[in-house]
């Protein structure tokens, strides 16, 4: 049974401007927390099919990942998929969406996040673990919109 969560963060930028930043792949190191490099594995922007490699500090150590596009809508929605297998976890499914709706003058960026195929034992354990997960994940939406926000004003 996969592991789903659901996580909110408003921004004082437009949604186009919220998902360029959040596609924007040469700015992750400018914003992300515990950034150490990306790869780009395609070539052009963040679009469907674009993939990249991306590497953080992690407990300690540093965890690689490799992200697929598969479905963009700018300014409206971005789906995201990481194949377990090819990175440093060895194993599971992690699919995110994010939805960027209008709010105001704002945007109300709403991830919802599911993790699967990590074996009875891991996903039992996950469940302990998920409110971990969705806290640094709900990090990485604080640090960005900080970034957004900060250069809007700069």
């Amino acid at each position: 049974m996969p592991l789903r969560f659901t996580i909110e963060e408003r921004f004082e930028a437009s949604p186009e401007d919220v998902f360029r930043l959040a596609t924007d792949i040469d700015a992750f190191g400018d914003w992300m927390p515990n950034f150490v490099r990306v790869e780009k594995l395609t070539e052009g922007v963040a679009g469907k099919g674009a993939m990249w490699r991306e590497t953080r500090k992690m407990f300690g150590k540093e965890s690689t990942e490799e992200f697929e596009v598969t479905a963009a809508e700018p300014g409206k929605s971005l789906d995201l998929f990481i194949d377990g297998k090819k990175g440093t976890t060895g194993r599971g499914e992690y699919r995110f969406r994010y939805v960027f709706e209008p709010q105001g003058a704002g945007t109300l960026l709403k991830m919802d996040g599911e993790i699967a195929g990590m074996g009875w034992f891991m996903e039992t354990l996950g469940r302990l673990f998920i409110g971990s997960f969705k806290k640094a994940v709900h990090g990485d939406l604080k640090a960005m919109k900080t970034h957004l926000e900060r250069r809007r004003v700069g």
